[in-house]
């Protein structure tokens, strides 16, 4: 008798057990941080994203994994190994629950277009170098079809010399961004250099550049990846009347060593 009503206590537990949540891309929103637009005098601004669905059922636990169990002091083997597979379990179940959220967004900012991975509900930020005058960025959410555009203005005087990836190959080389600045100091790998200047991976900023030659240097290139062009631009000055534009265009071949693009002469 006992053994018949958990019997059916258990096919009304799962009978009552709500089923999987399908998402509805088109009823998502896109909210974007700070109100960026007109002027600003910050020579870099913190971008702020998080992909809202209206109806999520767990809009306050996205991104909240399971907690492990503490262990209790005088654990058995037998049970450590059952309160791992059970940790396990809660796992997989968080995962295959959230699997939906995983998204992968188009950022282009300044003609530079790459990924960026977000999960719905949990906000996503990454601080973005202005260059002088006109910056522009563009987000797309390819499921839903959701595009946000943002122009904004930045005080030439705070980033004077920027460059950035235009192009790259679909199945592009890898590698990154050197600057070989005019005293021989290199600026890679998001470290700034005495004078200020700054490499992140595949863009280049400096507030007010020393006079001299700047050379700009590809590296890093995969030994496995395949042969890919890569094309930068170099901009000083810009949205000044003494504007000046460079653009730079390179075969990489992997395994061949650090790649020269080219050379800037910048004046006082």
């Amino acid at each position: 008798m006992r053994a018949a009503a958990l019997s059916v206590l258990l096919c009304l537990g799962l009978a009552a057990a709500p089923p999987p949540y399908k998402p509805d891309p088109t009823k998502w929103r896109l909210e974007l941080g700070p109100g960026l637009g007109g002027w600003v005098d910050a020579s870099a601004v913190t971008l702020q994203v998080k992909l809202v669905d209206p109806s999520d059922p767990e809009p306050q636990g996205a991104s909240l994994e399971p907690e492990e169990e503490e262990a209790p002091g005088n654990e058995t083997r037998e049970q450590r190994q059952a309160r791992w597979a059970a940790q396990r379990l809660r796992h997989e179940a968080f995962q295959r629950r959230n699997a939906w959220r995983d998204r992968a967004l188009v950022l282009w900012f300044n003609g530079q277009e790459r990924r960026i991975f977000l999960r719905v509900g949990t906000p996503w930020e990454e601080r973005l170098e202005c260059q002088g005058g006109e910056n522009r960025l563009e987000l797309l959410e390819p499921d839903s079809g959701l595009r946000a555009v943002r122009t904004w203005w930045a005080a030439a005087a705070n980033t004077r010399f920027t460059v950035h990836q235009v192009r790259v190959s679909e199945e592009g080389p890898g590698g990154a961004l050197e600057v070989i600045e005019p005293d021989g100091q290199v600026a890679a790998s998001f470290r700034r250099t005495p004078s200020g200047g700054r490499a992140y991976y595949t863009s280049y900023t400096h507030p007010r550049p020393p006079a001299g030659t700047y050379t700009l240097r590809w590296t890093g290139i995969w030994r496995g990846a395949r042969p890919g062009t890569v094309t930068l631009e170099a901009v000083l000055d810009a949205g000044t009347e003494r504007e000046r534009r460079w653009r730079f265009e390179k075969l990489l071949l992997p395994g061949a060593g650090p790649a020269v693009l080219g050379t800037v002469d910048v004046e006082d």
